[in-house]
């Protein structure tokens, strides 16, 4: 892993900031607070995950203000560029994980995975470089170096070691080479006095050495007779197998005519299989044939017309053309009988409208006035009641006194009526407020009446006037009166009445013109109803409805034609499927035909004529490879046998011989049971003859004494054996870095020393030796050399993990303590370990030998 670049959201001190890390080297330099150690804590953040409270040592660097908490780190390992992102405290923060080369996002497994086995601790033990802990240091041997490095990438290292150790504690208790009180040691002394004693009860014994000579000729006697026997029974042997072996020759014999000409090609287990699927396919081709054709029977059958149907189809043109009317003759049926319900409601309204109206002599509605005639009839009226109120006055005066002139104030409001009446007139012929006119005239002309009855109560002194020419002028307008009503029909109505009618009047001959708008509007959608209605007609023995009903007889139709189209559909559908079946069924005898031209082909290329003649050909063909496998098993039994079978093998000749060879081995074996009850009797005699018995307890006590031993020993060859299995699997699990680790340690230790000491001994303890030859443990060391041991070991683990584990070494002001010249060769190593591994050296002291390219000035930023 290579950092290549920091980019820092929100981290204690640092907010918002981007840092570029340079490669192999990168030298990050400022005072005291200038935030190293934050970075490097961002750094394991990161990577690591960041840390909770009980954790953190120095805290969780949360940042000021309303930063977001976190950030990311560009990296490149495996010759790819990588971004990961890691925000939030929670869990250690929310992961992101980018493949930017080829522009992905990946999982927070995939990051696990490609990091491997290295977490925090692994990270801070191997890769890290800051404060250096004495106490542990001062313990730390081969076997906790061992176990360092063991322990990354191999699952369960930790569990292995301690079984390892346990092996060795356990087998280091049972023996010790040089040991004298461990189990086994004392039991090997204990064997070798046993040992001692049997030897010497043995060469006491007096006859011991007779008996012995004795002995070893009975069984030296007992061994040549067990040769001989052996000799007679492998022969017997021989004999009675090829005797076994009589029966397998005279069957082999009776094969010899049996060969693989007589063979017949097609005839073979797999040729009679491919004929079993023929006929197999066959009658189930037969059988699907025979149920497609029952169902397209049956579906024949149960297709049908009805005679409405039969109807549609046979008018189908027509039918679907006028079926494509119905929409909008739909929406025409609905006006048809919305017009009618108008032209009633118009007829109501004119029937109540003239029924309240008063009607003349002849029981008729009159005729209203129009705006001039009803001005006329104003003026008429108006002038009819002046001269009559004149007459009277004039008449009055003359019996009694002289009256005042008259007023003139009705006139003015026979004026205001008149006026009102022609504007109740002219609005309604044109709107329907014409009422009001009507009625304000009517209030106006009451006014007028009223106010001349009030003047004639006033008798002020007027000029003396003409009656008779008055009564002639009311003669002239009465006449006119009289005419109008003739001509309007007012005969017998109240002239008072006349004015007040005529809003009424006018009322009914605006509902008569909309009536009379509304029929004929009526009459038109009625005739475009109707003349659809009459396209229908060539189906009325199959269409039943009411036309006076557009409504329910256009409903009526819709519903009919569509369960006709419906029937038609479905009969189609039925049609259609009896097609498929057809054409399925056509399909089924085609194969049909196939298959039975393959089974003719197949018998035809076999020579034979039918499915029995093949039956009986392929049994006799399988009795033919049966016998030659036969005939196979015996010639291979002969074989395995290396018995030479004579051409010529008499059978009861070689019942004799093997009679004859079973009577001698008999007799050599009574011959070797009787030596052998004398080597038995012989060694009975030798153990009686052991004074005391001591001789024979001795022997047991050897005997028991020897078990234990090897129990022991077995116990003790395991637990080593197991050890240095353990220790082989982990050497193998951690590909051998031990040893290059401690090479490696050796050369950075005499780098950083400047050749002042010259190797490393790890055994329980550190030790580590002068140019001079003089060793030193580590508690004896400076504080300086121990640091200079302690980043020896570091590097060399770091950089023996680099080739799987390539991780960046970061190293925090670790040379405080160093004095010039150390630090000199500090950064000298630390050039030679970024050729290896990234370093990223974090510093309070810039040296003037690191190059300006690999120096980030944190107060520059």
């Amino acid at each position: 892993m290579i950092i290549k670049a920091l980019n820092i959201y929100g981290f204690g001190q640092w907010i918002d900031q981007q840092i570029t890390i340079q490669d192999p080297l990168q030298v990050v330099y400022g005072p005291n607070e200038a935030g190293k150690s934050t970075i490097i804590a961002f750094i394991k953040g990161i990577l690591f995950g960041f840390t909770d409270k009980k954790h953190s040592i120095h805290g969780q660097y949360q940042p000021k203000g309303n930063a977001p908490y976190g950030g990311e780190i560009t990296f490149s390992a495996n010759q790819h560029t990588y971004k990961i992102v890691r925000t939030g405290l929670k869990y250690g923060g929310t992961v992101k994980f980018y493949d930017l080369d080829n522009d992905t996002e990946l999982t927070e497994t995939d990051y696990q995975n490609l990091i491997g086995p290295i977490d925090r601790t692994t990270y801070d033990q191997l890769f890290y470089f800051g404060d250096v802990n004495q106490s542990e240091f001062y313990k730390m041997g081969r076997s906790e170096l061992a176990t360092r490095i063991q322990s990354i990438g191999v699952a369960g290292a930790n569990d292995w070691m301690g079984l390892q150790d346990q092996l060795d504690k356990d087998s280091a208790g049972i023996y010790a080479p040089r040991g004298r009180t461990k189990e086994i040691n004392v039991q090997i002394a204990d064997y070798k006095k046993l040992e001692s004693q049997v030897r010497d009860a043995r060469d006491d014994f007096p006859h011991y050495q007779d008996l012995q000579q004795q002995l070893k000729e009975s069984r030296d006697q007992l061994a040549r007779l067990q040769e001989q026997r052996k000799t007679a029974s492998d022969e017997l042997g021989k004999n009675r197998q090829l005797q076994s072996l009589i029966p397998v020759v005279n069957q082999l014999a009776q094969l010899e005519g049996v060969n693989e000409s007589k063979i017949r090609k097609g005839f073979s287990d797999d040729d009679h299989t491919d004929f079993n699927d023929l006929k197999l396919k066959l009658a189930a081709q037969a059988n699907q044939l025979s149920e497609k054709q029952a169902e397209y029977a049956k579906r024949q059958a149960g297709i049908s017309k009805t005679p409405g149907q039969a109807f549609y189809e046979s008018h189908q043109e027509r039918i679907d053309r006028l079926y494509g009317q119905l929409a909008s003759q739909s929406n025409l049926g609905y006006q048809v009988e919305t017009a009618q319900q108008q032209v009633a409601e118009a007829a109501k309204q004119l029937t109540d409208q003239s029924e309240a109206v008063a009607h003349n002599a002849k029981g008729e509605i009159p005729k209203a006035l129009s705006a001039d005639e009803l001005n006329q009839v104003n003026d008429l009226l108006r002038t009819q009641q002046n001269l009559t109120d004149q007459i009277n006055q004039s008449q009055k005066r003359r019996a009694h006194q002289p009256e005042q002139p008259q007023s003139h104030t009705g006139l003015i409001y026979y004026g205001i009526a008149g006026a009102l009446l022609v504007a109740g007139v002219i609005l309604s012929l044109f709107t329907s407020f014409g009422w009001i006119g009507f009625v304000l005239a009517i209030v106006a002309a009451g006014a007028g009446w009223y106010v001349a009855k009030q003047s004639q109560s006033v008798t002020p002194e007027a000029p003396v006037v003409d009656i008779d020419a008055l009564n002639r002028q009311l003669s002239q307008v009465q006449q006119q009166l009289a005419t109008i009503s003739e001509q309007f029909g007012l005969a017998g109505i109240p002239e008072e009445n006349w004015i007040g009618m005529q809003a009424s009047l006018s009322q009914i001959a605006t509902f008569q013109q909309t009536l009379l708008k509304r029929q004929a509007e009526l009459n038109d959608k009625q005739t475009t109803y109707n003349q659809f209605i009459d396209q229908w007609q060539f189906a009325g023995d199959w269409l039943k409805f009411d036309r006076s009903k557009p409504s329910d007889a256009l409903m009526t139709i819709t519903q009919t034609v569509q369960r006709w189209q419906k029937l038609a559909a479905a009969y189609q559908q039925k049609q259609a499927q009896l097609a498929t079946l057809q054409t399925t069924i056509q399909h089924l005898k085609d194969e049909q035909d196939a298959l039975s031209k393959q089974k003719t082909a197949f018998l035809n290329d076999r020579k034979v004529q039918s499915d029995d003649e093949f039956e009986q050909v392929y049994k006799a063909q399988k009795r033919l490879v049966d016998q030659l496998k036969q005939k196979h098993i015996f010639e291979q039994q002969l074989a395995a046998t290396k018995v030479q079978i004579p051409d010529q093998l008499d059978a009861k000749a070689l019942d004799d011989l093997v009679v004859n060879q079973n009577q001698q081995v008999q007799t050599l074996s009574e011959q070797i049971d009787g030596l052998t009850q004398k080597v038995t009797q012989l060694n009975t005699e030798i153990n009686g003859l052991i004074k005391n018995g001591q001789y024979y307890q001795l022997r047991q006590d050897l005997a028991n004494k020897q078990t234990e031993i090897i129990d022991n020993v077995q116990r003790y060859v395991a637990l080593k054996l197991g050890s240095q299995w353990i220790q082989a699997v982990l050497n193998i699990a951690s590909k051998g870095r031990l040893p290059k680790t401690l090479t490696l340690a050796k050369r950075y230790f005499a780098t950083l020393t400047n050749g002042a000491y010259k190797d490393i001994i790890f055994k329980n303890e550190i030790s580590v030796v002068r140019e001079d030859d003089v060793r030193f443990p580590v508690n004896e060391l400076s504080t300086g050399t121990m640091e200079q041991l302690y980043l020896a070991l570091i590097m060399s683990m770091a950089v023996g993990f680099s080739d799987q584990y390539p991780m960046p070494i970061m190293i925090d002001d670790g040379f405080v303590n160093f004095d010039q010249s150390r630090r000199h060769a500090a950064n000298q190593m630390l050039k030679q370990v970024s050729e290896q591994t990234q370093v990223l050296y974090f510093t309070a002291n810039l040296e003037r030998e690191f190059d300006a390219g690999t120096v980030l000035d944190l107060g520059k930023l």
